[in-house]
């Protein structure tokens, strides 16, 4: 997988980029609209439903397709479940129905740029907000971007309070477009049995052509806007960013995430915010956070934002 690191102007010279451009639903910030105006109009351009082809109708699961769901993943990580002495549930900690009802939300909630929920919004443009207002150096970076909404909403926060800074920053994307990658379950047997249950939401993925296109109709698809597409291991290590000030890591599984945090943290500006979306899952997430965190002395508390993301100040 390749880095892009052409600036999204380049980006914006395509055909279908333009043609997104030019049916941009949310325009730029107005004269009279205040910085808080603007950004909020931008998050409901967020949560609001994705357009024309880009949009999907999935039909609900029933608790009996999760049942099979689950019986599948035994009767798959047999050995290794064997060898670890747990079973799917207990690695899930849910039942059929509440699986169904885990999925089906997550259903409903791809019907908008972003899943993320109200109070993880609300963290991020804090504390986005807040490195700029401290002049925390850096960029900031959404790892593992899905349809892209929480780096629209970084970008616009940008553009809104930051529209003059030199030198400017930029809204970094990084995610494979290809999905999740597959966990090997032989070291990380949890990882691998929720990768196995997330088929059931294979019409979640989605392409580097969707997510330009919500940039553009935000009016955002500028060359302040730098993606890095293919997986983390082969982008972010190489990656030309110098520092962060902010960076978000979704990437559900422990070596996603750990080689998110090897190649990132170096560059993360003293001041500024690391946050992790999946720590709460029951997946390797929070063991690769910890791990990391005592690996290299990092004592800066871990701030909770709801029941699975989480933050800290990188105070060193």
């Amino acid at each position: 997988m390749d880095i892009d690191g052409h600036a999204s102007a380049d980006i914006a010279h395509s055909p279908a980029a333009r043609r997104a451009l030019a049916e941009a639903v949310e325009g730029p910030r107005g004269a009279g609209e205040s910085p808080s105006d603007y950004v909020a109009r931008i998050r409901r351009y967020v949560c609001g439903a994705v357009h024309g082809a880009d949009a999907q109708a999935v039909p609900a699961l029933q608790p009996a397709q999760c049942r099979r769901l689950l019986d599948s993943a035994t009767d798959e990580f047999a050995p290794w479940l064997e060898r670890a002495g747990t079973t799917v549930t207990e690695i899930v900690g849910a039942t059929p129905g509440q699986l169904a009802a885990v999925l089906n939300h997550m259903q409903a909630a791809a019907a908008r740029l972003t899943m993320s929920g109200p109070a993880v919004l609300d963290n991020v443009l804090m504390l986005a907000r807040d490195a700029i207002a401290r002049r925390v150096p850096g960029d900031f970076i959404e790892v593992g971007a899905w349809r892209g909404g929480v780096g629209v909403l970084l970008r616009a926060v940008i553009a809104a309070y930051a529209p003059h800074e030199q030198p400017p920053r930029t809204a970094w994307i990084a995610d494979s477009f290809a999905g999740l990658p597959k966990p090997d379950p032989a070291r990380h047997l949890d990882d691998a049995v929720l990768h196995h249950l997330m088929r059931a939401l294979d019409g979640l993925q989605v392409d580097r052509a969707q997510v330009e296109r919500g940039f553009a109709r935000a009016g955002l698809l500028d060359a302040q806007v730098r993606v890095l597409a293919g997986w983390f291991a082969d982008t972010l290590p190489a990656a030309p960013i110098e520092r962060l000030a902010l960076a978000r890591l979704d990437g559900d599984w422990y070596e996603s995430t750990l080689t998110a945090l090897d190649a990132l943290y170096p560059r993360l500006s003293v001041g500024g915010f690391l946050i992790v979306d999946d720590y709460g899952l029951p997946t390797g997430c929070a063991r690769a956070v910890d791990e990391y965190r005592t690996l290299h002395g990092i004592a800066a508390p871990l701030q909770r934002v709801d029941h699975q993301a989480v933050f800290w100040c990188k105070a060193r």
